[in-house]
């Protein structure tokens, strides 16, 4: 359970062009933001009862980008994107589980 925690639990969390998370576990997770934006999880996004995707990819546009994020208790982010969207929360678990980045050992 210890190790499960750290593997979920960031350290770290910035933004630089992309969103970064360095996990306990010093794993660096690096997110694209409009691959992060157009994955968002909300019932906006997501139909609630079929889980099917009804978010238009193509009404994103690419460059996106956080305004604001905030920490949802232990286990996820919010983000305020700049197309104004805030209602998708992206739990730790599916931001290093499901949703698409780049994973690399912090050095």
């Amino acid at each position: 359970m210890a190790r499960n925690r750290k593997r979920l639990t960031p350290k770290e969390i910035f933004f630089d062009g992309k969103m970064n998370i360095i996990w306990q576990d010093n794993t660096h997770s690096i997110y694209d933001y409009w691959e992060l934006r157009t994955s968002c999880p909300c019932a906006d996004c997501v139909d609630e009862i079929t889980g099917e995707k009804t978010l238009d990819d193509s009404t994103i546009d690419k460059d996106i980008h956080p305004v604001q994020s905030a920490y949802i208790g232990n286990y996820a982010l919010e983000i305020l994107w700049s197309d104004n969207h805030d209602t998708g929360i992206y739990t730790f678990e599916n931001l290093r589980d499901r949703y698409p980045h780049e994973e690399k050992p912090v050095s």
